[in-house]
Parts: C-alpha cells; structure tokens; sequence
C-alpha cells in the first residue's frame, strides 16, 4: 500500500512541476526534457524503492507504465532516459553484491552530474552560448527585402501558454532598425520599465546606453498583459547598432 501511494503520489505531483518547467522562468530548450525526466524516473523510484519485495519487476513495469503516459504528453525521449536511469539505479542499489566502495563512487557520479545540470540550467537561463535564429515572419513581413542586412538575430523564449512571451536581439545598421520600428508600427517612449533591464540573457542591457532611443506598440504594457494581439517594445542602441526588442503576442 505504501509503494502504491507513492507511486500515486509522484503520477499526481509531478505535473505540478511540468508547470515549473514549461511556464515558469525555467529554460525553454530543456523544459520538456526534464520534465519527461522526472515523469519517467520519478514514479519508477518511489514505487520500487518501496516495494516490500520484488523491486526491479516492479521498476519495469513502472517504467513501461510511465513511458506509455509519456506518450500522451509527448516527453518520450526524456521519460525514457529518466525510466532507464531509474531501474539501473534500483537493479544496481538492490544488487547483493553492492560494495560501499561502489556506493560511494555512485554518489560522487551523481553529485558531479547534478552540479553539471545545475551549472547548464544557469548558462541556458542566460542564454550562454548566445547562437543565431532565423528571423521571425514578424520581422521579415516589417522589413520585406531588406531583411538580408540583418547581421545576426538572437531570440530568446520567456514562455507562456495562451499568451507567449518572446526577447529579441537584432543587430543590423540604424537604417534598418528605423525599417523595424515602421514595419512593428512602433512610436517612440520615454518610458522604460524596471523589468526591461532584468531580462535573464547575458546580452540584455542593464541600463540606458547612451544615445539610445525607444519604442512601443500603442498598447504594450510592461507591468500588465494588454489587450489581444502582438505587442512591441523596442530598445536602439545606435553606438552598438543593436536592437532589444520584448515581444508579447496576446491570445
């Protein structure tokens, strides 16, 4: 009864977190990986580790349970990698054989990886390494032919559900970034919220540059959703010939 409970217990729970990781301020690019991780290892762990007897049957048939719910939630390759970590773990842990040597070169081995995760959640958090994106139909509708002298685009995902959240860095020559501001239907603002300067990328500016200017949407609101529709806020730097664009696009 305590393997099932806890089995119950990890199913129920763990979505919980899938909302952490999709729609809260974790990485995009590794939210669904660690989730399908956690929903693969996680249930298998709690029901085996206390199960009374039979413990690695019961690991694979958790593990096929879990897999087959991944399938619903498309997290098969995370689910799968975290469901064979989980029964090696149990097969290795419930081994009669198992020294204290092994134990503790185990618990080093997992140490040192959950470090390295930490340490990669941070660099993807602040988007390190930075590497270039295709541009968006927004911005190739805004600039028509003269999308091509773009240098470098860089989104960034802040995620979202109905509503999605977007951070762009454009570098391209002020003719081209005056070519943006029209094609968004942007105009120009004085106004700079505080949470423009706490974006997570490692390329954000932090404070105004100098000469810089900025613009907006009509209707982009910093610290509110707004109503329905693409939204606009847009920072030039015309020393570094970049610009910093938070999009919001509105259910």
């Amino acid at each position: 009864m305590l393997a099932a409970a806890a089995v119950f217990a990890a199913l129920y729970g763990t979505p919980y977190l899938g909302i952490f990781f999709l729609f809260g301020p974790f990485p995009k690019d590794l939210a669904a990986p660690t989730f399908g991780f956690l929903t693969g290892s996680v249930p298998v762990l709690a029901g085996s580790l206390l199960a009374p007897r039979h413990r690695l049957v019961t690991a694979v048939v958790l593990c096929v349970l879990t897999v087959s719910l991944a399938f619903s939630l498309s997290l098969v390759p995370g689910a799968v990698a975290g469901c064979l970590v989980a029964v090696g773990f149990v097969a290795w842990w419930f081994y009669p054989r198992r020294t204290v040597r092994s134990t503790r070169w185990v618990g080093r081995a997992a140490c040192a990886t959950f470090l390295a995760f930490i340490g990669l959640v941070y660099a993807r958090h602040a988007d390190v390494p930075a590497c270039s994106d295709p541009l968006p139909s927004e911005l190739t509708h805004a600039l028509g032919t003269s999308a091509s002298r773009v240098t470098s685009f860089y989104r960034y995902d802040l995620g979202g559900f109905f509503d999605h959240e977007w951070l762009w860095r454009i570098d391209a020559e002020p003719d081209v970034m005056a070519l943006v501001v029209s094609g968004l239907g942007l105009q120009s603002t004085h106004a700079v919220s505080e949470r423009f300067w706490k974006m997570p990328p490692q390329y954000w500016p932090r404070s105004m540059p100098a000469g810089a200017e900025a613009f907006q949407s009509a209707a982009f609101s910093a610290d509110g959703r707004g109503p329905d529709g693409p939204h606009y806020f847009l920072l030039h730097d015309k020393t570094r010939e970049r610009g910093f664009v938070w999009f919001k696009h509105n259910f």
